[in-house]
């Protein structure tokens, strides 16, 4: 059965190879972001090496410290303890693959935060297609992202959510997730990003960003090595398609890592009015 795909060379007429610079900005160093660091710098060493005409700029932003906490989950180890997360995966990955990987130890807090990291990385191509991936908890932070969708004329905004385990503690929670892929190329909306895929995270009134908890209790919500693990393959099965084809071929895919059901729900004919 033929798929739809959003080929980016249909959108941007005459835009081929050395037009496109991908602006790779990843918000968030802990549970999936950290294995999407793993995965996603693997990729781009691959990438670098095949094609000579491959460029990009890719950078982790996140103002979290590692805690003894993440070394049982996210991909840490006792050396790392009490360094910033970003830093650690961009030099880790930097030393072990040679590709520059960038770091910025903060947290977002405005739309503007990130539309410094996007317009501060062009670079002289014909198109430079930022690239935001969205590997938080909270959606504070997505309220953001989708706020900076909104505001940038061409964008492709992936984003990752999984389910904490529930109070309970039962063997079947925290294993639910889902990967959406929101895409605005020339001002068009052809794809709709988390937010509007899944409305209740935009009408979230008490999610707060990490900056905003001080002094407040924070409740934890423990997440699955696993589920994150998922997450990032999932994640990086869209980068993959979109980096090396320049393609995307679905909108949006949930996921449960106990029983590995993956389903994606496919691009529309509809979809891809390039009128």
């Amino acid at each position: 059965m033929y798929n739809p795909t959003l080929k980016l060379t249909d959108v941007l007429q005459n835009c081929i190879g050395p037009d496109f610079f991908f602006n790779i900005i990843q918000i968030g160093a802990g549970g999936n972001g950290g294995y999407l660091t793993q995965r996603l710098s693997k990729l781009l060493y691959s990438l670098s090496n095949r094609n000579d005409k491959f460029y990009f700029n890719y950078q982790i932003v996140d103002g979290d410290r590692v805690e003894e906490s993440n070394l049982l989950r996210q991909p840490f180890i006792d050396q790392d303890l009490h360094q910033p997360k970003s830093q650690i995966l961009a030099e880790r990955y930097d030393n072990a693959y040679g590709i520059p990987i960038l770091y910025k130890a903060d947290y977002i807090e405005s739309s503007e935060d990130i539309e410094k990291l996007i317009y501060g990385n062009r670079h002289h191509f014909r198109w430079n297609i930022p690239v935001l991936l969205g590997c938080v908890d909270n959606n504070a932070t997505r309220q953001i992202m989708h706020e900076t969708f909104q505001n940038t004329s061409s964008i492709i905004y992936i984003d990752s959510g999984i389910d904490a385990v529930d109070q309970e503690g039962s063997k079947e929670s925290g294993y639910s997730g889902q990967v959406v892929c929101g895409v605005k190329l020339k001002n068009k909306e052809y794809l709709s990003p988390v937010g509007g895929v899944y409305p209740n995270i935009l009408e979230d009134k008490d999610s707060r960003l990490p900056t905003q908890a001080c002094g407040e209790q924070v409740v934890y919500y423990p997440q699955r090595m696993q589920t994150n693990e998922v997450a990032a393959i999932v994640m990086v099965s869209y980068l993959n398609t979109l980096l090396h084809d320049n393609e995307i071929v679905s909108h949006y895919t949930n996921f449960n890592a106990r029983t590995m059901l993956t389903k994606p729900t496919y691009i529309t004919k509809e979809q891809l009015n390039y009128e």
